[in-house]
Parts: C-alpha cells; sequence; structure tokens
C-alpha cells in the first residue's frame, strides 16, 4: 500500500475530530495519509485544512467542488485558503483559477455563483457606500486593507464599483466625475435615491446604461424644473 485515503463520503466529520482522527491512524499507518472530504454540512475545507496541519499529504479536490450530493472540496477555495491563511503553497498556478473555474462551467454546465469565494464575479465588486469611501482612500495600490487578497493572484478583474440598494453618496459622485458629468449636491443626492429605489424594485445590482439612464433623468428634470421657474 503507497498512501491511505481518510474518507468522509457522507462530509459529517468536524474540524474538531479530524487531529484525533489523523492522529490515530498515524499510531498504526506509517505511510503517507490523503484526504477526501465531501461538503454535506459545508465542513469539507475546514476538514482538510486540519487533516493537512497534521501531516496529511495529499488532498482529493475538484475545480468548483464537482461532485456527488454537496460535491468534493473545491479545489480554488482550499488552495488559496492554504496559501493565504497559512502560507501553504501547493505549487499551482493561481492566477489561472478564475478562468479554470469559467471552463469547467462551460464543460460541465455546473454554474459558478456569481458571490462564489474565489471566482465568482462579485468577489471584487463593491457596492455598499462605507465601503465604497474606504477603497477610494485606500485606491488600488493598498487593496488588502479591504479585500483579503488581491484579484490578480486568482486571475479576476480589478475591483469596481456597483450601483444598487446599497450605494451611497461617495459612489454616486465618483461614477458621474468619471463620466465628467456636472452636478450639485442635491442632484447626487437625488441620483442616489433613484439608484436605491431602482435596486429594490428590481432586486438587482444596476448596469452601466441603467446607471447612465437615471443621471440623465434626475439632470433632466432639474433643467425642466429651472425652465418653469423662469
Amino acid at each position: 500500500m503507497d498512501a491511505l485515503a481518510l474518507v468522509d463520503t457522507f462530509g459529517v466529520l468536524a474540524p474538531h475530530a479530524i487531529p484525533y482522527l489523523v492522529r490515530e491512524v498515524k499510531k498504526r499507518i506509517h505511510t503517507r495519509l490523503e484526504a477526501h472530504f465531501h461538503m454535506d454540512f459545508g465542513m469539507g475545507i475546514a476538514n482538510t485544512i486540519m487533516a493537512v496541519a497534521e501531516g496529511v499529504e495529499v488532498i482529493h479536490s475538484t475545480v468548483l467542488g464537482i461532485g456527488e450530493r454537496a460535491g468534493n472540496i473545491p479545489m480554488e477555495e482550499t488552495v488559496i485558503g492554504l496559501l493565504a491563511l497559512y502560507g501553504v503553497d501547493t505549487g499551482l498556478k493561481y492566477d489561472r483559477l478564475y478562468s479554470l473555474a469559467h471552463l469547467v462551467e462551460e464543460l460541465s454546465g455546473h454554474a459558478v455563483p456569481k458571490n462564489r469565494p474565489v471566482v465568482g464575479d462579485l468577489l471584487f465588486a463593491i457596492e455598499s457606500g462605507i465601503i465604497a469611501s474606504w477603497y477610494q482612500n485606500c485606491g488600488d495600490e493598498n487593496a488588502t486593507e479591504l479585500f483579503p487578497f488581491r484579484w490578480e493572484l486568482v486571475g479576476q478583474s480589478p475591483a469596481r464599483l456597483m450601483m444598487g440598494k446599497r450605494s451611497g453618496i461617495d459612489s454616486v459622485k465618483n461614477r458621474m466625475e468619471k463620466k465628467g458629468v456636472n452636478f450639485t449636491e442635491e442632484e447626487a443626492m437625488s441620483v442616489v435615491s433613484a439608484v436605491k429605489d431602482f435596486s429594490l424594485r428590481h432586486k438587482r445590482l444596476l448596469t452601466n446604461e441603467e446607471f447612465d439612464s437615471i443621471v440623465e433623468s434626475v439632470l433632466a428634470l432639474k433643467v425642466a424644473g429651472s425652465a418653469a421657474r423662469s
């Protein structure tokens, strides 16, 4: 036997059990140990990392966690967790993780949720007003002030401001200034209110075109109001 796999096919192990399991097996088995855990309770990644900390040498994983029932442990989340949280470099080309995940999505039909860790499209999207202000203050060069790792590490696109129900005045002003729009404080607040209303009614973020349309509508109303008063 070249190796023994510790298998949690049902995904029922808890992280607190892993050190005991690995240590007891190592007392009797003096060969390479491997970890094959499932995600039925969402514990597979934590269990795997605990097993590696106890000396398990091989990780069984799949891209996007594709597997039976809730799936095997997802490779991309596991290796980035090991790298960023524990300084364990598995030697993979981490900047290919995003493109790999979306290739697997295309080939398998297994959709990547937009909020998926590491490879989700919304991972570096900023909607909340307070976070947008924070990001503007620290800039791209200090992005790890508000993100756990940088986008280029995993092949993602740079951070971007998104418009939605959580957007604040700084986000709106920043977007309007980048488009070269002249506006007053009152107009900017009107745009914020309109953005929040749109997002709440449609239950999603706005596209760039939808935001531009709102800005045009607010400024058009202001012009119309000024003309009526004169």
